[in-house]
């Protein structure tokens, strides 16, 4: 983290990867960061029933030397990046503002070095093995069409019985995309290893900052808002991977203008079944 910004976002983003007791801490804070403000680490300890060792632990995850400099943090996050209260309650309007601060959110949190890393091994790849099993392959269905659409070939798999066989079969200069929402995903780990053996790159998109298939990848972008098992696939944890592939695409096209030419070429085939 840069300068301890938008420690919610990062709280929010690391919680799946933390131990139960630094979840329940974590979950206290994002649910009342107001109410943090103005407690003491004791306190804080104490309304948790956690401890105050566990406390600076969270502090130090968080990139923070202690709770000091945690709250200092907390207070600008709150003051600047809390989304403006909906007076209207209305729940068209609350699913939009959601889904919009989802975009911001996952804008703050790419990492623009680990970005271009993403695009020049796209660009270099010898082959593109695309893998994501139920909510992530939607995911994977859009990364595969706009690739398609730059004339970049890639082969995408939702089952993972033949992406293992796939996997054991690629070799060094062929890349791996896979897609996991909570990074945890047996399947997926399983084929993401079986890549690596073969010395494969492999890419992940995630929502998840920490996670164990996270560890295997050579590159991490994640998205904002994590999804859980009841809200899988719900447009506010799909629009920040949806945004995830837009920026893969958009910064692809400006590494090599052959992308641009190929994208106007793809879309002048299809415009007769337009018509």
């Amino acid at each position: 983290m840069t300068d301890n910004e938008n420690i919610l976002l990062h709280l929010r983003q690391g919680l799946p990867g933390y131990s139960p007791t630094l979840q329940k801490l974590g979950d206290f804070i994002l649910t009342d960061p107001q109410k943090v403000l103005y407690l003491t680490i004791t306190e804080l300890a104490r309304e948790t029933d956690t401890s105050e060792a566990s406390v600076t632990r969270l502090c130090r995850h968080l990139g923070c030397k202690g709770y000091t400099e945690f709250k200092m943090a907390l207070a600008l996050d709150v003051q600047h990046n809390q989304p403006a209260a909906l007076t209207s309650g209305d729940s068209i309007d609350m699913l939009v503002e959601e889904t919009v601060q989802a975009l911001r959110d996952t804008g703050k949190f790419i990492n623009r070095e680990v970005l271009q890393l993403a695009v020049e091994a796209l660009h270099q790849a010898n082959t593109i093995q695309i893998y994501g099993v139920a909510a992530s392959a939607i995911t994977g269905e859009y990364l595969h069409y706009r690739l398609l659409r730059l004339g970049k070939s890639a082969q995408l798999f939702g089952d993972m019985h033949r992406a293992a066989m796939n996997a054991s079969t690629l070799k060094e200069g062929d890349l791996v995309i896979a897609i996991s929402a909570s990074g945890s995903t047996k399947d997926v780990m399983h084929v993401v290893k079986v890549a690596k053996k073969q010395n494969a790159r492999v890419l992940m998109l995630s929502n998840t900052l920490r996670s164990p298939m996270g560890s295997l990848a050579d590159m991490l972008l994640v998205a904002a808002r994590p999804e859980g098992p009841f809200n899988a696939g719900a447009l506010s944890g799909k629009v920040g991977a949806m945004l995830l592939v837009e920026v893969l695409i958009n910064e692809l096209m400006t590494h090599d203008v052959r992308y641009l030419a190929a994208s106007q070429q793809t879309a002048t085939a299809t415009l007769p079944m337009l018509m």
